[in-house]
């Protein structure tokens, strides 16, 4: 039995990382007002917008360094916001899809632009995707440099979280698991329950935690442990009966319940999950790191655009018989590095339970998702939800998000945990 982790955006927040896209924006008009500054003309522009000075006796340069102040200069966010709200000194134009992203942030405060991507191409784009796809191709290469600039700054191991390192290393608790998965679930304690007495011979069934922990043996003190020797001694199997009376009174021990191997699906494109994998070199298949969505070390690699294929929208797209408008589709995409085959040979190798980490389970990536969930050996999906300020958490959200993923309703009410036996990604 293993365990996959899904990585998202909100892991990287958990750590104090500026990674929104709401931070990349306003890192990006702080870049835009330093070139501005440096500008010895009434015009700029970045193919993303352009900035006009109405006055003609000036250029941004004379006017920039006379008027802010060099001690604290205004957020990049600020200074947009005061260059658009005076439009008789100053002239802007958008292009479309800066246009919508600017809007999003102006109306919600936030803004995904993977989705907004997907809703231009659609609705504005209908008959030339060739634009579009060249923006987004900008907007991607601007976030790959902020990125990159927010992971060489801020990303080394003084930010693990050790009670987060604890929570991916855990061991698997059958209240998580789903009521169609029993028989799974028996049958992977009842080869644990083997394998114990065999002093775990086969090292392909060692669990994460007997790498971890090579010389710790306090399994044996268990009751339940007991039994399943004596049994073994007598008639050389553990009866399932056993088993599933362990199970119905919750008193199988955890060192029985370790998955045997680990893997985190990172969906971010920095190393942030890398700094939680046990560096073991002779059992390297026992914790593994999928960048599925490419890394910032290989910008070839970054996959950056929608995945949604059981959109209605996606079919009216394919049949228009014109790639470009399939250019950023990320299931698609996936062909272009092994990483999908990679998470597809995992899960199809044994059964499963999906840890959610601060992934939102939004459309953007619902092709992927709908796989994970849906298959036939996946257990459980535990969301790992966030506090407010407020004191309200964004579970019943989690679970909305993950519930457009299933085409089958009654199986994600079985197999996603119930918030009783949910808890929060980080106590802070």
């Amino acid at each position: 039995m293993n365990r996959i982790i899904l990585v998202g955006n909100g892991f990287d927040l958990a750590h104090g990382l500026a990674t929104r896209y709401a931070d990349f924006i306003n890192w990006y008009w702080e870049k835009y007002l330093n070139h501005l500054r440096m500008c010895h003309n009434r015009t700029y522009s970045d193919h993303l917008c352009t900035f006009i000075l109405n006055d003609n006796h000036n250029t941004w340069s004379a006017l920039l360094w006379g008027i802010l102040n060099p001690i604290k200069l205004p957020s990049g966010q600020e200074f947009y916001e005061h260059i658009k709200s005076d439009e008789k000194n100053f002239t802007i134009h958008y292009s479309a899809f800066m246009k919508r992203i600017c809007q999003s942030i102006e109306l919600k405060g936030w803004v995904d632009i993977e989705n907004e991507y997907y809703t231009a191409l659609n609705e504005e784009y209908f008959e030339t995707p060739e634009k579009i796809n060249e923006e987004f191709e900008i907007v991607k290469s601007n976030l790959i440099e902020y990125l990159s600039y927010i992971q060489e700054k801020d990303i080394t191991t003084s930010i693990i979280e050790h009670k987060l390192q604890e929570k991916i290393l855990s061991p698997i608790m059958i209240s998580e698991v789903a009521i169609s998965a029993r028989r799974q679930l028996i049958d992977f304690i009842q080869a644990r329950s083997t394998l114990d007495e065999q002093h775990l011979i086969n090292e392909s069934a060692l669990s994460i935690h007997d790498v971890l922990n090579p010389d710790e043996d306090d399994s044996r003190t268990s009751e339940f442990i007991r039994e399943c020797i004596n049994q073994m001694e007598e008639n050389g199997t553990v009866s399932t009966s056993i088993i599933e009376n362990a199970i119905d009174n919750d008193i199988v021990p955890d060192s029985m319940l370790y998955p045997n191997r680990l893997m985190l699906l990172n969906f971010n494109y920095t190393n942030t999950a890398d700094l939680y994998i046990p560096q073991c070199p002779n059992y390297k298949d026992k914790f593994i790191i999928n960048h599925i969505h490419g890394t910032l070390k290989d910008h070839a690699s970054i996959i950056f655009g929608y995945g949604d294929e059981l959109d209605d929208r996606y079919t009216e797209l394919v049949k228009l018989n014109n790639n470009d408008f399939l250019h950023n589709i990320k299931s698609i995409k996936y062909l272009e590095t092994d990483n999908y085959r990679k998470m597809l040979a995992f899960i199809d190798s044994a059964p499963y339970q999906v840890y959610i980490m601060g992934h939102s389970c939004g459309n953007s990536d619902r092709t992927l998702l709908n796989t994970l969930f849906e298959h036939k050996n996946c257990l459980s999906i535990k969301p790992f939800y966030y506090v407010k300020e407020d004191g309200s958490d964004n579970y019943l959200e989690m679970v909305q998000n993950i519930s457009r993923n299933f085409t089958d309703m009654k199986l994600m009410r079985d197999r996603v945990v119930n918030k009783t036996y949910c808890e929060k990604l980080l106590d802070i």
